[in-house]
C-alpha cells in the first residue's frame, strides 16, 4: 500500500512541477526525491522484518473466507511412521487456530536446524477453491508458512485482484510450539 502512496506522490509532484515553474527549482526536486527514497527504504525495511501476531500476519489474508477443514501430518525420521489425518470438525479447527493465534511472530530470513526427530505440517483449507494456509513446524521456535489466496481490492468501479502465493519463515517471539498439543489434536481426529 505504501508503494501506491509513493507512486501517487511522485505523479502528483510531476504534474505540479510541470504547471508551476517554482517547483522546478533543484532544491525542491532534491528534497522531494530524498523524501521518496526515505519512504521506499522504510517500506522495504518493514516488509523485510515484518512483526506481528499470527492473526495479523497470516489470518488477515483470509478476511472473506472461512476455514472449513484441516489436515495434520506428523513426520518422523522414518517415513513409514508418518501419520496423516484430516478433519472437518469445527472444534478441532478452532482449537488449532486459537493455539496458533497466541504466538507473536517476527519474520526470519536466516537458517535454523531441527533438533527434533519429528516435524508437523498443518494445512488449513477454506471454502474458496485453491485457497489454503500451509504451516510447517520443524523446529519448535520457528514456523514456515505458505499462503495461497487471492485478495480483492475495490477501487471506485473497478475490482483489482492480487494473487498471493508466498512462503515465509517466522521466529516465535513469545514461546514455543508444543509437540504434545499437536499430538493431542492428532489423536483426537478420528480416522
Amino acid at each position: 500500500m505504501l508503494i501506491i502512496l509513493i507512486f501517487a506522490i511522485a505523479i502528483t509532484y510531476s504534474i505540479i512541477s510541470s504547471k508551476h515553474p517554482e517547483f522546478r527549482m533543484p532544491k525542491i526536486r532534491y528534497i522531494v526525491t530524498f523524501f521518496l527514497c526515505i519512504l521506499l527504504a522504510i517500506h522495504f525495511y518493514l516488509d523485510y522484518y515484518k512483526m506481528g501476531s499470527f492473526n495479523s500476519l497470516v489470518l488477515n489474508n483470509f478476511d472473506n473466507s472461512k476455514i472449513v477443514s484441516v489436515m495434520l501430518v506428523q513426520n518422523t525420521d522414518n517415513d513409514k511412521n508418518s501419520t496423516i489425518k484430516s478433519s472437518n470438525d469445527p472444534k478441532t479447527i478452532n482449537d488449532l487456530i486459537a493455539y496458533l493465534k497466541q504466538f507473536k511472530l517476527a519474520q526470519y530470513n536466516g537458517k535454523y536446524t531441527s533438533a527434533n526427530n519429528y516435524s508437523y505440517d498443518i494445512v488449513f483449507y477454506t471454502n474458496k477453491k485453491d485457497e489454503r494456509i500451509g504451516i510447517s513446524v520443524t523446529n519448535e521456535n520457528y514456523l514456515d508458512i505458505a499462503i495461497k489466496t487471492t485478495k480483492t481490492y475495490h477501487l471506485l468501479f473497478f475490482n483489482w485482484y492480487k494473487n498471493i502465493n508466498n512462503y515465509k519463515s517466522y521466529k516465535i517471539v513469545n514461546g514455543k510450539v508444543s509437540p504434545h498439543f499437536l499430538d493431542s489434536i492428532l489423536d483426537s481426529i478420528k480416522d
